[in-house]
């Protein structure tokens, strides 16, 4: 895919028909969904979409490649049982692996989340210099892995196989997996976004909402802009 130096691609995740324990498991709910922030996102940068079911994406125009949409399709997971981000960050790699000419630089969304400020996140992603923006939570000792921005390769060092690491059957979630890595990274390659976040969606694991009012957005962005005067690579508060 082709991009100008002020286009940031987006990489979306997605899995149509889930196999996992706790998801929500209406396909075509699923896939309304995947459609929405789709077509969202297509409003502010191209987009790179990663499906992992099978499910028949070619009967949806919607989902149909043009210069501004790539779709890739792999296989379902052979170890389902392992997670969910087990089975995503295991379609990164495949993804990595199988692009002949991948952006250097990327923003990767799950899918179902729809970043109401993404012109503004889109915008530091362009503007920050560090290989790897994402938001790390000291207390859990959690990366939040719904979204981050990567260098191409900073991901291969750095993240490329980490997957292997998780079983969420025994807690090792791929949030708890990266953090640990990035432990051991220099502070001058990775650091959170200074802009807050806004998600509209439901989480895939509790089902609850995220708060999207404006109120607890700029109560959190106050914080983050606190946290960020102290430590620029990980936050202090909690969600």
């Amino acid at each position: 895919m082709s991009e100008t130096p002020a286009e940031l691609p987006i990489v979306l995740t997605a899995t149509v028909i889930p196999n996992v324990a706790g998801a929500a498991a209406n396909p075509e709910t699923r896939l309304a969904e995947y459609r929405q922030v789709l077509q969202f996102c297509q409003q502010f940068a191209p987009v790179i979409f990663l499906e992992n079911s099978g499910y028949p994406l070619a009967r949806h125009p919607e989902f149909s490649e043009s210069h501004r949409l790539r779709v890739h399709q792999f296989a379902p997971s052979k170890n389902p049982e392992r997670g969910k981000g087990y089975q995503e960050f295991e379609m990164l790699d495949a993804w990595l692996a199988a692009e002949p000419s991948p952006p250097a630089r990327w923003l990767k969304i799950t899918g179902r989340y729809q970043v109401l400020n993404l012109a503004a996140i889109l915008a530091e992603c362009r503007a920050q210099k560090s290989p790897m923006i994402i938001d790390q939570v000291a207390r859990s000792r959690q990366a939040r892995t719904y979204l981050f921005c990567a260098d191409t390769e900073f991901y291969r060092q750095k993240m490329r196989g980490k997957f292997h690491q998780c079983d969420d059957r025994t807690g090792e979630f791929i949030e708890k997996v990266l953090f640990r890595e990035f432990k051991k990274t220099s502070s001058a390659k990775i650091c959170s976004f200074k802009t807050q976040p806004r998600i509209s969606a439901v989480a895939g694991t509790s089902g609850a909402n995220f708060p999207t009012g404006i109120f607890q957005w700029r109560l959190k962005q106050s914080l983050r802009w606190l946290n960020r005067l102290a430590d620029k690579q990980r936050l202090w508060y909690s969600r």
